[in-house]
C-alpha cells in the first residue's frame, strides 16, 4: 500500500514539476488509467493519435462525450487489438497511461526514476506498471509497441528476456497497424 501511495505521489509530482502549476486529472476505463496534467495535451494526444479505420469501427459502440473518453475508447480499443495479436490476455489487466507535453518530459521523468539520460518519445516502466508518452509523438505505432510491452509484462509470472520482450512488442506494433 506505501508502495502505490508513493507511486501516486511521485506521479503527482512530476506532473508539478513538469506542467507547472496547473491540476492532474486522472480517468478510468477497464484496461487504463488516463493521467494527464493539462487539458490542451490531452488534445493533443487526441488529435494525434490516429485509428486505423478497423480500430476506428470498432470504437463506434462507445459512448465518447469529452475528450477522456475518446482517448480511453482508443486506448482500450488498442489494448484488445494487441491482445489479439499476442493471444495473451492476462487476467485484471490495466495499465496507467501518463500522458506527457514533449519527449522532453518523457525523458525528464525518465531521468528522475533512473537516473539516465535518453530521448525516447514514450516508455513502458516495468515498476510502475504505467506508459509514459509524449502527446507530441504519439502515433499508433508508438502506443500499440508499449501497450505490447505491459500486455507481456502482465501476462507472464516470470518476466521473458529484455530482446523477447521487444520483439513481442515490435511485433503487436506491426500487426496492429496492418
Amino acid at each position: 500500500m506505501t508502495r502505490l501511495f508513493f507511486s501516486i505521489v511521485a506521479v503527482f509530482f512530476c506532473f508539478f514539476f513538469v506542467a507547472g502549476s496547473v491540476c492532474a486529472q486522472e480517468h478510468k476505463s477497464r484496461y487504463v488509467t488516463l493521467w494527464y496534467a493539462d487539458r490542451a495535451v490531452l488534445e493533443e494526444f487526441d488529435d494525434n493519435l490516429r485509428l486505423n479505420r478497423k480500430l476506428r469501427n470498432g470504437m463506434r459502440k462507445n459512448n465518447v462525450i469529452t475528450v477522456a473518453d475518446g482517448v480511453l475508447a482508443k486506448a482500450d480499443i488498442i489494448v484488445e487489438k494487441v491482445q489479439v495479436v499476442l493471444d495473451m490476455f492476462p487476467n485484471s489487466y490495466h495499465v496507467r497511461l501518463v500522458v506527457l507535453p514533449d519527449s522532453d518530459d518523457v525523458a525528464r521523468v525518465y531521468q528522475s526514476r533512473y537516473g539516465k539520460r535518453v530521448n525516447h518519445i514514450a516508455y513502458y516502466s516495468i515498476s510502475e506498471k504505467t506508459i509514459y508518452i509524449s502527446a507530441d509523438d504519439v502515433s499508433l505505432r508508438v502506443l500499440a509497441h508499449e501497450i505490447g510491452h505491459s500486455v507481456v509484462d502482465h501476462f507472464f509470472k516470470v518476466r521473458p528476456p529484455y530482446n523477447i520482450h521487444e520483439l513481442m512488442a515490435q511485433f503487436a506494433e506491426k500487426h496492429v497497424t496492418d
